[in-house]
């Protein structure tokens, strides 16, 4: 590893100089500040983060937890998030560090072990849950964080001190359902989440609006039975299908589309009605007959963009994540170096979707 005396002998001065043009660079003539920036170009020098720590009195590490046990679930978007997070941070010389989180009282435990050794600059929460006290035991204890969501149901003047940025799932949503009904679909599942979270409902809320304002549905009750709220993975959204096709089994009420909050429902969602089709389900229901089964596509749609929906080609919803990183990396900078959180809108980011529509073969 290069050192600061590696530094000081390239430039030509003493390992203090170069300590003094890091640190306060005002006490270094320009000269000596050019000879020594060279330096550190051209050897690759980057300033130890400990010593850092110890003069600055925080940390340029980032934490984040990844959730373990029953909690966990495949998710693709985590997955380029994450990734992306961590290029982005290595190049404003930051470290991200992953603790295991599944419960709240053992992720506030996590981060409690971290700020006892001075170990954390600042935490990305990802996602709030109902009755969620994990952010306001950062305010309390003083701790930096940034929110990747929104702080539902959270009382204003909380709201107002969290930094967050967040997807328009409503919208998204809403586009996708919109175009559907654009192209002639008339029978419209929808298959969420029935965790409760403000993602959640506002996913769910941006496809049944969209129908409502179509006036596709002739009331709320009716509409409640084209919606099924699952847990997210593949499997449950297989089940999530076959749950919708059992509860409109005839030929004029069989789906012929269906909305999907992720991109691993919507996998399950083709794989249910697949193997629906395979095991002669439609024929044992009487839904439909085989042939006609086989000339209609059901148009199934998801939601990240990720490899599952270009794998599988059915349309999506691309979430700006290089944006998202950007600006909550922007944000930890800002409130890490004494800037005070407030109802700026620059502290409470809301960012638009694009839907990517493709075309895919009838996969049965």
């Amino acid at each position: 590893m290069v050192s600061i005396r590696d530094v000081a002998k390239r430039a030509g001065v003493s390992h203090q100089t170069v300590s003094n043009a890091i640190n306060s660079p005002e006490v270094v003539s320009a000269d000596t500040r050019d000879r020594i920036q060279e330096a550190i170009r051209e050897l690759g020098y980057k300033p130890n983060a400990s010593a850092r720590r110890l003069r600055s009195g925080h940390s340029d590490t980032i934490a984040i937890g990844i959730s373990t046990g029953e909690n966990r679930a495949p998710s693709p978007i985590f997955d380029a998030f994450l990734h992306l997070l961590a290029e982005r941070a290595n190049e404003l010389d930051k470290q991200i560090v992953l603790y295991a989180r599944k419960d709240e009282e053992g992720e506030l435990a996590h981060i409690s072990a971290l700020r006892e050794q001075s170990d954390v600059g600042a935490v990305v929460l990802n996602e709030l849950e109902i009755d969620d006290h994990r952010p306001q035991w950062l305010l309390n204890n003083g701790q930096p964080f940034v929110l990747f969501g929104r702080p539902w149901d959270l009382p204003q003047p909380i709201a107002d001190r969290i930094p967050w940025v967040d997807v328009n799932g409503y919208a998204g949503i809403k586009s996708v359902t919109r175009k559907l009904i654009d192209q002639g679909r008339r029978r419209i599942g929808f298959i969420g989440w029935d965790t409760g979270t403000g993602t959640a409902t506002d996913r769910e809320s941006g496809w049944r609006d969209a129908i409502l304002e179509s006036h596709l549905a002739g009331c709320d009750q009716d509409l409640d039975t084209w919606s099924i709220g699952t847990q997210e993975s593949v499997e449950a959204g297989i089940e999530a299908a076959y749950e919708l096709f059992s509860r409109h089994d005839t030929p004029d009420t069989f789906p012929d589309a269906i909305v999907c909050a992720s991109d691993s429902l919507a996998v399950g969602a083709l794989i249910g009605l697949s193997r629906a089709v395979e095991r002669d389900y439609i024929l044992r229901t009487n839904i439909i007959s085989l042939p006609h089964a086989i000339q209609r596509m059901i148009v199934v749609t998801g939601f990240d963009d990720s490899a599952l929906s270009r794998v599988y080609s059915f349309p999506s919803v691309h979430q700006p994540l290089e944006e998202v990183t950007r600006l909550l990396l922007d944000m930890i900078v800002d409130i890490t170096t004494g800037e005070k959180v407030t109802d700026d809108p620059r502290w409470h980011r809301l960012l638009e979707p694009r839907v990517v529509w493709r075309v895919r073969k009838d996969m049965y």
